[in-house]
């Protein structure tokens, strides 16, 4: 309370020593909006895609700041942290394709790209959005100019670059739990040829989880910052360099631990309660509410005390931690990007751009003031990637190809920790996965007459990945298996092609309508499991590409003051790389899969200050495993149905300025966070409100406000792992209420 005080106190003298003059956004979302969903700039009402995008004025209204956030007003996007951390790992789901593996050497079937370059881990994904100039969200799969790992989509953040007039903002953020944050951004020339932008960010808060014998949890301490400049090379060629660079130091990887039925039917799992009729239940949990259950001293586990893991008196944010746990990352990035273009009218780009990441996570897992279970994790990857695209415009007939390069390095370690144990039982493994991607690719743009556009691609993929593992720490003894103190290397590689074949037909000078058929390919990779009992093979640790073929159809109308886009969807796959969690392992197992869904997604600003949001996502996923017991399961991070809506209205105050006030909201339905579904891996549904009011003067340059996230106080799941005994679940954070300012020059 008293960090809260001083913060508002700083917050209010800012603000008073300066002359509030501003003029608030009347309207955000009236004016058309450009994309680059297709390597090119185009208006989101032509582009023959499922896509969604915001603008760095929209997300500023809504409020947005960090990159999960866009799925609160994106239909059929869905995005969460397997800990709670958002600088942990950001999972993102669209249209229910998803990868929950926590282990860092694996890559999403959501692609994120961050300024044209792909960022491979999940790990780095998590990341403060400011001064952003777009976001766009694709979905279904973009195989043919993204390529890497896009079954399901990909979502693109785009920052502002330099300009040629000077520039730049200042603001702040206060609010509960301490919070305090800062932006600032310059940009302007240099020189006549050269232009700069430099765009810093920091945020810290107190953390919303009480802790009953130590500091608060899921605190955060994040600094960003991003530099740019740009060179005008004679008048067709420019170069674009980027640095970025990220750290965080947070106290979080802590969970509301409950317990539950420990049964040999995992879909029957429940959550245990108190009452003495639910003994069975206590005693099948390791004797989790006091119960002690001591197993034969034969048997090498040798339980001997897991009591009281659960509190039990109901409060979700809140527990006993006593281990240092939290998220430390860094990650930086430079980007070059290169263009030019020729005589002919040719346009070549060069992307090139080299990731370093290095992250520990320690996570506290039972909530009580004794250490029952910890887990550790870490991260060392370095990532080089080279982009060369050619393309040629023309009046009926335009195409683009290229060329691809990744290469990842990833030394990554897990371990699980139960001191409790009598034998002081302690897993760890250490790991390295090597990367080697090459790729060709070309897409076409053909109109067969005014109205109707076909369009073809394709791209090759050659993945050469190898893993090198070792236990380093093992209770189990030594087995012939990958936990027999030896490191093992495993290797593959795998040929894969992926492309679309589409029509686009202008039905009228307000419609689009098109279809299509893709195919995406995601990549094979290793599966590594806690305690190394796998044979120290491809067959026993692999798991095969996940190839998926989309039919879509979609259409896109625009009615001056209403712009209205429908898709609707059938996915067929083969080998889909289903996640199966299982005790302290997580697998990733090719299934049988079938997609099919649709979402309809609205804006309208008739003018007098309103805007108006609205979209929903219908969804029917279907995972098969025989050989794991799973079928017609839902696929994990698939609601049913889920919808988003805002309202806005902007009120103009004549002299004085401008007072916008905003209501937002989206609906999550029921859903489940493993393919092997149960009590205790499912979500109930939920609703998310958030309300914004701002103040502007006149002048253009000053904006003050408050905002209310969480309005309701809501209690959601977003996350939950069965631990076989015990639970433990991720609540969204409570009732979040905070003011900013921002100044303009």
């Amino acid at each position: 309370m008293k960090s809260y005080r001083k913060n508002l106190k700083l917050f209010l003298g800012l603000t008073s020593c300066l002359t509030v003059t501003t003029l608030a956004q009347a309207q955000v979302f009236e004016d058309e909006v450009i994309v680059t969903a297709q390597k090119k700039a185009e208006n989101l009402q032509d582009v023959g895609v499922s896509v969604s995008a915001f603008t760095g004025d929209q997300m500023e209204a809504l409020g947005w700041d960090n990159s999960m956030d866009i799925a609160a007003q994106t239909p059929g996007l869905i995005t969460t942290s397997n800990t709670g951390d958002a600088g942990n790992i950001a999972l993102f789901s669209i249209r229910g394709v998803s990868q929950l593996d926590f282990a860092e050497g694996q890559e999403a079937p959501i692609a994120i790209y961050r300024d044209e370059a792909y960022v491979s881990s999940p790990g780095a994904s998590g990341a403060p959005t400011y001064d952003i100039k777009r976001i766009e969200v694709l979905r279904g799969p973009q195989g043919t100019l993204y390529g890497r790992n896009a079954t399901g989509g990909l979502v693109h953040f785009i920052s502002n670059k330099p300009t040629e007039e000077f520039e730049g903002s200042i603001g702040a953020t206060v609010g509960d739990y301490g919070q305090f944050g800062g932006t600032g951004v310059i940009s302007g020339p240099l020189s006549d040829n050269v232009q700069g932008r430099l765009a810093l960010y920091y945020n810290t808060d107190d953390g919303y989880i009480t802790n009953r014998i130590g500091k608060n949890m899921r605190a955060d301490n994040t600094f960003s910052g991003r530099a740019m400049l740009n060179f005008d090379i004679g008048d067709d060629s420019s170069l674009l360099l980027i640095g970025q660079h990220t750290s965080l130091d947070t106290r979080g990887g802590v969970f509301n631990s409950v317990a539950s039925s420990a049964g040999g039917d995992v879909s029957a799992r429940r959550y245990c309660t108190t009452a003495a009729s639910d003994q069975a239940c206590r005693d099948a949990s390791f004797g989790l509410y006091g119960v002690q259950s001591v197993v034969d001293d034969n048997n090498s586990a040798n339980f001997v005390s897991f009591d009281g893991i659960d509190d039990g008196d109901g409060d979700i944010h809140a527990g006993a931690f006593d281990f240092d746990s939290g998220v430390d990352r860094t990650s930086s990035n430079l980007t070059a990007i290169f263009k030019t273009e020729f005589d002919n009218g040719m346009k070549l780009t060069s992307v090139s751009d080299y990731t370093t990441s290095d992250k520990d996570y320690r996570e506290d897992d039972d909530s009580t003031s004794s250490a029952y279970a910890t887990y550790e994790a870490g991260s060392d990857i370095d990532q080089l990637s080279q982009e060369l695209r050619l393309e040629k415009e023309g009046d009926s007939f335009n195409w683009v190809a290229g060329l691809y390069y990744l290469n990842i390095d990833n030394d990554f370690y897990g371990a699980f920790k139960f001191p409790t144990f009598g034998t002081g039982f302690v897993p760890r493994f250490e790991a390295t996965n090597e990367t080697k991607t090459i790729s060709a690719f070309g897409q076409a743009d053909v109109n067969l007459s005014d109205d109707l556009k076909l369009t073809a691609g394709l791209r090759w993929t050659q993945d050469d990945k190898n893993i090198t593992y070792q236990m380093v720490e093992d209770f189990f003894p030594a087995s012939g298996l990958l936990n027999d103190g030896d490191a093992h290397t495993v290797s593959r590689k795998d040929d894969e092609f992926s492309g679309k074949v589409q029509l686009d037909w202008q039905a009228s000078d307000n419609q689009l309508l098109y279809a299509g058929i893709s195919r995406g390919v995601k990549g094979g990779g290793f599966n590594t499991d806690s305690y190394g009992g796998q044979a120290p093979t491809l067959a026993a640790i692999g798991f095969d590409p996940e190839i998926l073929t989309a039919y879509e159809i979609g259409s896109k109308s625009d009615f001056g003051d209403l712009r209205l886009n429908a898709s609707a969807f059938y996915y067929d796959y083969d080998n889909f790389q289903a996640f199966f969690f299982e005790g302290t392992t997580s697998l990733m197992l090719n299934s049988k899969a079938k997609f099919k869904g649709a979402e309809v997604e609205a804006v309208y600003s008739p003018g007098d200050g309103w805007d108006v949001l609205g979209g929903i996502s219908i969804l029917d996923t279907e995972v098969n495993n025989a050989a794991q017991g799973v079928i017609d399961q839902k696929a994990p991070l698939a609601p049913n149905f889920s919808a988003n809506g805002m309202i806005r209205k902007a009120f103009d105050l004549g002299s004085t300025g401008e007072i916008a006030a905003q209501l937002s909201a989206n609906y999550v339905g029921e859903q489940s966070f493993n393919t092997i579904q149960s009590e205790i891996t499912t979500g109930g549904d939920y609703t998310m409100v958030n309300g914004d009011l701002t103040y502007s003067p006149d002048s253009g340059k000053w904006e003050i406000g408050a905002f209310v996230n969480n309005l309701t106080d809501t209690e959601a799941l977003t996350y939950t792992y069965d631990i076989v005994g015990y639970t433990i679940q991720v609540f969204a954070p409570p009732r979040w209420a905070g003011a900013k300012f921002k100044y303009n020059f």
